[in-house]
């Protein structure tokens, strides 16, 4: 690879690499007159997007940028969803028959057992 180790936008050039491991069993091909069969090197020849894929899961630090979209999606998952679920709970412990003087266990008012 001529531009280093991070020429290629998502790492290296999984096309070369797989062109040129084609290259190499068609040599060894050539020499002896055999293929390999596939499970000796279906795991070396790589297919392009699933190798872009993996690097830029393994990378996310290189292109991770806060965009209106990922901070929508941190609000909507860190806070909105666990905030929907909070006052559901409470909601229902509310309207429990534990909430009529009966201080059994409670899901989120504890504290006021001794009360």
């Amino acid at each position: 690879m001529a531009g280093g180790r991070y020429s290629y936008p998502y790492g290296p050039n999984p096309t070369e690499e797989s062109l040129k491991l084609k290259a190499k069993y068609a040599a060894e091909y050539k020499a002896t007159g055999q293929w390999k069969p596939p499970e000796q090197c279906s795991d070396k020849i790589k297919d392009p997007a699933i190798e872009r894929f993996g690097w830029i899961r393994e990378n996310p630090d290189m292109y991770f940028k806060w965009k209106p979209r990922t901070v929508r999606n941190a609000v909507i998952f860190c806070l909105m969803i666990p905030g929907a679920i909070l006052l559901f709970a409470k909601t229902q412990e509310a309207h429990s028959p534990a909430s009529n003087g009966n201080f059994t266990k409670t899901l989120l008012n504890a504290s006021q057992r001794n009360n």
